[in-house]
């Protein structure tokens, strides 16, 4: 018996020496989910506005071609793994969009099924499954990639606050050009159009509106700070900071961002009775009241009658779409099961009687029908709320989804990042004995 144990006390440094190189493979590939993640951030914070000839005159950045690059590369690198699940919805999802678009037939663009495609194709890849991993990538594990890139996020975040508000408080100091760099220096061609990235407050101002340097448009600045303020709410509730992300997206004047605060807030301080936040909210509101005109924010109260003037952008964006049902779509059936097929949607919205944005629920509705729109919207909420992540912020990204074009991606950068690519599977991460 004593030579027994001995022989397995020799043995163990052994098998641990063994262990290290699986250990560092471990770590190797968790770096590289990190980076992967990260990456895939920072295509939507800092590189939505820049392109390449011909695609910026086209409306595409280079963050729609970044992000399957990013998949692959996390593929290859062994950080990423096709998810069995995912996967099936989305070739079911593909294949369905597809005949669709054959029923349609009007005016069927592979070119424009084939970068559907590619823009949600990382949707199917999850962290990838590893012994040494399991436990640390669960979301409350101290080793967890989602509490890096989490503060990362939020570090990014609030450069771009800080960005914004510069550009708000310092415009009657410095020449407005040097504010907004990208749109006065860059050349054109490398520079997203048709995006209102250096708007006025109001008609005849003289103040702009801030757009954080690096987001397209005030909109989303002001929706970058929204899920930020989420998050941060989330997690530790840093009142300093939340303070700076709030200033940030008020400078912005846009709504989209009031618009997700104004459905997440109120369900984090019921989930989590933070009652505190209903105080903090009405002082908050109340200090905006004394400084509303100091800080130009007249305006933004003012845009919600801009759902009704058929020239705004926030009827174009939200109400527009409809009269284009009603033009095309409800009086033929055929027509509203399977739509006008993919890529059909611009060129309706030319004919249309009022100006129309490519909203996501008017592009899919259009070109798919009520088949494709219901089969879409359900493998999206798959897609974004099975993580292991915060439902609300899981929410949050999903409005930030809906009120952009599809092709901006900036919804889906920041799902990968944030919800998708941190976590495995949650059957994967409960094996692991930890707990979403």
């Amino acid at each position: 018996m004593q030579q027994v144990s001995l022989t397995i006390e020799g043995a163990a440094p052994a098998l641990r020496a063994a262990d290290r190189p699986r250990r560092r493979h471990g770590v190797h590939r968790l770096q590289a989910l990190t980076w992967a993640c990260a990456l895939s951030i920072a295509s939507a914070v800092l590189l939505l506005k820049i392109s390449i000839p011909p695609f910026g005159a086209r409306g595409i950045g280079i963050a729609l071609f970044l992000l399957p690059a990013i998949a692959v590369l996390g593929l290859v690198l062994r950080a990423l793994d096709i998810d069995a699940q995912r996967l099936a919805i989305f070739l079911v999802l593909t294949g369905v969009l597809s005949l669709t678009s054959l029923f349609g037939a009007a005016a069927f663009s592979i070119s424009s099924m084939a970068m559907f495609t590619v823009v949600h194709l990382p949707f199917i890849l999850t962290a990838a499954p590893h012994p040494s991993l399991s436990t640390s990538i669960a979301p409350t594990g101290g080793g967890s990639p989602s509490a890096s890139i989490y503060a990362l996020f939020l570090n990014l975040a609030l450069a771009i606050a800080l960005c914004g508000i510069a550009q708000f408080t310092l415009q009657r100091f410095i020449e407005v050009r040097w504010l907004f760099p990208i749109e006065n220096f860059v050349p054109s061609a490398f520079v997203v159009q048709h995006f209102n990235s250096q708007g006025v407050v109001e008609y005849g101002s003289q103040i702009y509106r801030s757009n954080g340097v690096f987001l397209p448009e005030p909109s989303y600045f002001s929706q970058l700070m929204a899920i930020a303020i989420v998050l941060e709410l989330s997690l530790a509730g840093r009142w300093h900071r939340l303070a700076l992300y709030a200033a940030a997206l008020l400078t912005a004047s846009a709504g989209t961002g009031l618009m997700i605060l104004g459905i997440c807030v109120p369900i984090l301080i019921v989930k989590r009775a933070r009652w505190d936040l209903l105080v903090i909210g009405v002082c908050t509101l109340a200090v905006v009241g004394v400084l509303g005109d100091t800080l130009h924010l007249g305006h933004l109260a003012s845009r919600s009658g801009e759902f009704n003037e058929t020239g705004s952008s926030a009827f174009a964006r939200f109400v527009g779409g409809f009269y284009l049902f009603d033009q095309f779509l409800w009086d033929d059936p055929w027509r509203t099961l399977f739509g006008f097929g993919a890529g059909s949607f611009s060129e309706l919205a030319t004919r249309s009687h009022y100006a129309v944005a490519e909203m996501p629920l008017f592009k899919i509705l259009m070109e798919f029908g009520l088949t494709g729109a219901v089969l879409y919207f359900g493998a999206l909420t798959y897609f974004l709320f099975s993580s292991a992540a915060s439902r609300v912020l899981a929410l949050a990204i999903a409005i930030a989804f809906l009120l952009n074009g599809i092709y901006a991606v900036f919804g889906q950068a920041l799902a990968l990042g944030l919800l998708v690519w941190p976590f495995p599977k949650p059957a994967e991460a409960h094996s692991g004995g930890s707990s979403p």
